[in-house]
């Protein structure tokens, strides 16, 4: 009964989107860009950055210029004094209605302690919320598979790692039988299961041959859609499928893994994510970071040696816990650190934009995404008070699973 009302909601959903006006911001763009293989990563960015350019709808409050190039993909070379034969790189892939620029400090932070790092921008993104009514799952994996084969041809071992979407398409491919061989995966909150909406994704396809949207947000970030379209939501649960279908082939999988979420998270099924960690990946050099509130205790792993525990309840910064999208920005990130524009009010909960922006700041909290009320007023985290130790624990990793020059 509870499918068939939620089936009926978003038919009239759909409906009501597929009947009103159409701006340019909910139109797909005269083209797409598809998944080619990458010969040169220069020439590679040269067409994104033509075809964003063509294709952007900028957003109110920034230059169109910076929002071209804050959502391009790019690619970060070690610093100049690293030194040693073997070379490490990164691939990375950036998260639904995301872009690149999620990736912009830990790239930096990484690059600087001698590992290259790519990204990549996957189909549908990083120009209006209309390009992904028309983006597939097969062409992201396809991205995926041409960035690490030319990633693999130029360094001496490659890792790859993917934030929520992108942490499932990592996870995809690293235990797929297709092209080279990761040294090891990097998942950040990867959309290995979600929360509460598993049973619902199969709908999305139902729902959108009626319409495009689920719901049309203003949209005031530059590097990340607020609109969702029903196709989002069924290419996102065909990804989800594939690699849980890829994780249950074998009983052990032995891939070097470094996983990290939030407690709190309101998209990804933290208690998935252990499970698997804990009784599918077995390498012993897997390492796992969770952030939660540490007043409560969780017996059931704490006594787990690789899995590190960093405390998310923050008082004396007016912090509850961490949203899914903060764990992997930096404090002084341009747009989402502290002051930063997008840092206070960019998604209050159960509260006015308006609203939220009139309030004293010592009376605005932060804390991941809810649709019930809170103690407190709130707004989603922006940034990961704890970026340096996660950064940290990521290039341990990569450190522990190559042989890496150290300058």
């Amino acid at each position: 009964m509870t499918a068939i009302k939620t089936l009926l909601i978003l038919l009239a959903l759909s409906t009501t989107a597929a009947c009103a006006a159409t701006p340019e911001l909910y139109r797909p763009g005269a083209a797409i860009f598809q998944a080619e293989p990458v010969t040169d990563f220069d020439s590679y960015r040269e067409s994104v950055e033509r075809y964003v350019d063509t294709n952007l709808v900028a957003v109110e409050g920034f230059e169109r210029e910076q929002q071209v190039q804050w959502n391009l993909p790019y690619r970060l070379t070690p610093a100049g004094n690293c030194a040693g034969e073997n070379r490490a790189g990164v691939l990375l892939v950036h998260g639904l209605s995301d872009s690149p620029f999620v990736f912009r400090d830990l790239a930096r932070y990484l690059a600087e302690r001698c590992i290259e790092v790519r990204t990549l921008l996957l189909q549908g993104h990083g120009t209006r919320p209309g390009d992904m009514v028309s983006a597939r799952a097969e062409v992201w994996r396809q991205q995926v598979r041409h960035h690490f084969a030319a990633l693999s041809a130029d360094v001496d071992q490659a890792f790859i790692g993917g934030f929520s979407l992108g942490g499932a398409l990592a996870t995809d491919y690293a235990l797929s039988d297709t092209g080279p061989r990761p040294e090891g995966l990097i998942a950040i909150a990867p959309a290995w299961e979600l929360n509460g909406l598993s049973s619902y994704l199969w709908l999305a396809p139902v729902a959108d041959a009626f319409g495009d949207f689920v719901e049309r947000e203003p949209e005031l970030n530059p590097v990340k859609y607020e609109s969702v379209t029903f196709n989002a939501g069924s290419q996102i649960g065909e990804v989800i499928s594939a690699t849980q279908r890829r994780m249950a082939r074998q009983d052990t999988l032995d891939t070097p893994l470094f996983l990290a979420a939030t407690e709190a998270d309101s998209v990804i099924n933290l208690d998935y994510l252990v499970s698997q960690f804990q009784y599918r990946f077995t390498n012993p050099q897997n390492r796992m970071v969770i952030f939660r509130d540490m007043r409560e205790p969780w017996s059931e792993i704490q006594g787990d040696g690789r899995i590190r525990f960093l405390n998310s309840y923050l008082p004396e910064a007016n912090i509850l816990e961490f949203s899914h999208q903060s764990l992997l920005i930096a404090p002084d990130n341009e747009l989402y650190g502290l002051g930063a524009p997008l840092q206070r009010c960019l998604e209050p909960n159960n509260l006015s934009l308006d609203a939220c922006r009139q309030l004293p700041e010592d009376e605005l909290w932060f804390s991941a995404w809810h649709d019930n009320e809170r103690p407190v007023f709130t707004s989603r985290l922006t940034y990961n008070p704890w970026f340096g130790k996660l950064a940290g624990a990521i290039g341990e990793f990569i450190r522990a699973n190559a042989s890496i020059g150290t300058p």
